[in-house]
């Protein structure tokens, strides 16, 4: 008979003890791997719309990724319209969304106000990042933009404007001087981000150039790729196809997207501190509880070792006992945390605005094996772990001294 049979007998025989550590074991294992899952989500979905706004890499001019512009595109690609054609050809890039940054005003005639002004191709922008998700008045830009723009409705609200009326944009030329251009609101976009929204202005190319006098120049070049794992093979690529136009640098999304990695770290070391905390109260329950299985079956283990089993096979068993807690326990976690999780999604429970937003997000946990897989690891390790222990102690027990345990 192996270890695995002994212990099953064993841990039938002593249902009630064996329920209790069981249910200890599956809130443990439910509690991990509802946590783990919800990280790994917060960590796809806030890295989903990291790459959506600034795409999985950035062309731009070498001296703009490491100095701050003193005026308007100092430090800009030229000849945008060949480059963008060239790292069009790399087979791995779906998209390559040419766009120009710039700060001016926006006024009404009787208040100005500051923006934080972008300059886009609308088609291939309206395609690839989805603004139109954003839309709640209006509609987004069309064909080249024209005179129109799109803005958030905290910068329309500071303006008291709607889609259809007139504005003017004033920002410096590419020469220093002051330029100003009349346009017309297309529509208002709902940003996430508090600040952004009050301050973001969106137009067309056309119109942008023409303002900031910068014909063929862009801020950057915004390329999405088929898949993240193509990151480092596209770079290469780039690198290749876009040496005729001048040095240049390719960023990849991580190096840009600052408050992606805070947040990760943030979370890594949240989630980390409370599933050691949940692992140690798991192994502190389970260490108790088998240390009383232990000390009630003295005798049993002195007549064992009398009869002439190891103290290996002693030890092995109690082992084993661990391993079948820890699987009949995460079975039923599964189930447990299978029926938190829909219950959770279809509680219709808004989160709090995480830092910098002014909507919440509703509750949503996603069902990630990987997490299910974690939790069965760590509770299977957590009980050896228990079990080691007082396994170690039965096993060093003296023969005599055992069978006069009373």
């Amino acid at each position: 008979m192996n270890a695995f049979s002994l212990a099953y007998r064993n841990l039938t025989r002593q249902r009630r003890r064996t329920l209790l550590i069981e249910a200890v074991v599956a809130f443990g294992f439910a509690a991990l791997a509802l946590a783990t899952g919800f990280m790994i989500q917060s960590f796809d979905s806030l890295r989903a719309a990291m790459i959506q706004q600034i795409g999985h890499l950035q062309v731009m001019n070498p001296s703009a990724a490491t100095n701050p512009e003193e005026t308007t595109l100092e430090f800009g690609i030229p000849h945008a319209d060949r480059a963008r054609a060239l790292a069009a050809t790399v087979p791995s890039v779906v998209a390559v969304l040419p766009r120009i940054e710039w700060v001016g005003l926006v006024t009404n005639g009787t208040r100005s106000v500051p923006c934080l002004g972008l300059g886009v191709d609308p088609g291939p922008e309206f395609a690839a990042t989805r603004p139109g998700e954003l839309v709640v008045a209006g509609s987004y830009l069309q064909g080249d933009g024209g005179d129109e723009i799109v803005m958030g409705t905290g910068l329309a609200r500071a303006l008291g404007v709607r889609p259809g009326d007139q504005l003017t944009l004033l920002a410096s030329t590419v020469d220093g001087n002051l330029n100003a251009v009349d346009v017309r609101v297309r529509g208002l976009l709902a940003i996430p981000i508090k600040e952004l929204n009050d301050r973001t202005l969106v137009a067309g190319l056309t119109l942008v150039s023409q303002l900031l006098h910068s014909q063929g120049t862009v801020s950057k070049l915004v390329i999405f790729l088929r898949s993240e794992r193509d990151l480092e093979a596209a770079s290469a690529a780039l690198a290749v196809r876009l040496a005729p136009v001048g040095p240049v640098a390719i960023v990849p999304w991580r190096t840009i997207a600052v408050f992606y990695n805070q947040v990760r770290l943030l979370y890594i070391a949240i989630f980390g501190f409370v599933n050691t905390v949940l692992v140690l109260m798991v192994v502190l329950s389970a260490a108790i509880v088998m240390t009383m299985a232990v000390a009630e079956r003295t005798r049993e283990v002195g007549t064992l070792r009398a009869l002439g089993t190891r103290p290996a096979r002693i030890r092995n068993t109690f082992l084993a006992e661990g391993v079948l807690i820890a699987l009949a326990g995460s079975i039923a976690g599964l189930v447990l945390a299978l029926a938190v999780r829909a219950a959770l999604n279809a509680s219709g429970i808004v989160l709090p605005p995480p830092p910098g937003a002014a909507v919440g997000i509703p509750i949503h946990v996603g069902l990630y094996p990987s997490a299910y897989l974690f939790g069965l690891a760590v509770m299977v390790g957590t009980m050896l772990l228990a079990s080691f222990f007082p396994a170690r102690r039965a096993a060093r027990l003296s023969i005599v001294e055992a069978l006069a345990h009373v």
